[in-house]
């Protein structure tokens, strides 16, 4: 019981103590050093760090938890909620339809090799020079019957977003084209006229780092760690650490001296009480 006490007081200690706070938690790491570069554009140092991973917990993708100075907090807030920051990532069709047992239908199977094409040509389309991102949508209609023996088989459609620096914008690169023939020649019956794209400039493009080195990096937060007894600390916090360490072991032994002293004090007496009530 009181080595849990000690420990939770110790818990208590060292989060008072830190200085940085964390602003976003559980980010991809493409997210997370976006984040990073557009707060230090704008004069607050950030630093990302992995999110701790329970032990027995299953593995996955590393995701990550950015931190800032306390002082910076509800200014950093304020701008990442103004920039739709961090960007919200819903669930895609592999992910929902991933596989939970031996057997699978016919329906589920046609949805994932569906959604996994369209992986595979955003993958592509990510390789261009200055495409930041991908997203394709391709509708795949059933096939309609028209008689007893004739069917109809509707027109597939495609729409593609494409995060991008500025290269979408000039027209002697001809990336649009490029990238319907990309996608039209990968699927069959899909016609180069039925895939429209949206390209989109990022914002991110203008983003004017300062100068000043130390808004990026690993000291960005001008944070030296250390480790003491496999705790992980700053060295402003492990000064106050030792010092309360080394004060609540005066404490005990303080204690254990009086208790001593008491015993050494009283104990006769209190024996030789016995001794005549006996």
């Amino acid at each position: 019981m009181k080595k849990l006490l000690f420990v939770f007081l110790i818990s208590i200690f060292l989060t008072g103590c830190e200085k940085n706070q964390s602003i976003v938690t559980s980010v991809d790491e493409r997210q997370a050093n976006e984040i990073v570069v557009f707060l230090a554009s704008k004069g607050i140092a950030a630093q990302k760090i992995q999110t701790a991973v329970a032990a027995g917990t299953t593995a996955t993708a590393a995701t990550y938890d950015i931190y800032v100075d306390k002082d910076k907090l509800i200014e950093a807030m304020t701008i990442l909620s103004d920039n739709g920051l961090p960007r919200i990532q819903g669930t895609n069709l592999l992910e929902l339809f991933a596989q939970q047992g031996l057997m699978t239908t016919d329906k589920e199977e046609t949805i994932k090799y569906q959604a996994g094409l369209e992986v595979e040509l955003e993958n592509t389309i990510r390789k261009i020079d200055g495409v930041i991102d991908a997203d394709v949508k391709i509708s795949f209609p059933t096939t309609t019957e028209t008689g007893l023996i004739d069917t109809e088989t509707p027109k597939l459609k495609s729409a593609i977003y494409v995060k991008h620096q500025g290269v979408f914008d000039d027209p002697n690169q001809h990336l649009e084209s490029k990238v319907k023939r990309l996608v039209s020649g990968s699927i069959d019956n899909l016609s180069f006229d039925d895939v429209t794209v949206i390209s989109d400039k990022s914002k991110f493009t203008d983003v004017i780092l300062p100068t000043d080195s130390q808004m990026l990096g690993a000291k960005a937060l001008d944070k030296d760690y250390v480790k003491i007894w496999s705790i992980i600390m700053t060295k402003s916090s492990a000064k106050t650490f030792r010092f309360i360490f080394f004060l609540l072991i005066f404490i005990v032994f303080a204690f254990a001296g009086s208790l001593g002293f008491l015993i050494y004090k009283f104990y006769p007496q209190i024996k030789s009480k016995y001794i005549k009530n006996k």
